[in-house]
């Protein structure tokens, strides 16, 4: 018993179902940080640049902590009164 216990939860997190989020939590992390660099980046050069917030959300996003980096760019489009794209 404790054998097959061990072995879900080895591959439980490689089930496609949550490789399906996965994909889906940073499609949608990437969309908010281009939005969130568009109309909150920082100016240099007459381009728009990432600040370090958004740099660090994006990362989140991409090693598994894509709640906290989408908060932290939907929270950043909203104080600018930017619409959130659908999810």
């Amino acid at each position: 018993m404790k054998r097959h216990l061990f072995l879900f939860a080895v591959l439980a997190p490689l089930s496609p179902d949550a490789s399906i989020a996965q994909a889906s939590d940073l499609a949608y992390c990437t969309q908010l940080y281009d939005l969130a660099v568009r109309f909150r980046g920082r100016q240099i050069n007459g381009e728009s640049k990432p600040d370090p917030d958004m740099i660090v959300a994006l990362e989140q996003c991409k090693h598994g902590k894509a709640a906290a980096g989408i908060a932290t760019l939907e929270q950043r489009l909203r104080s600018a009164d930017v619409p959130l794209p659908p999810r």
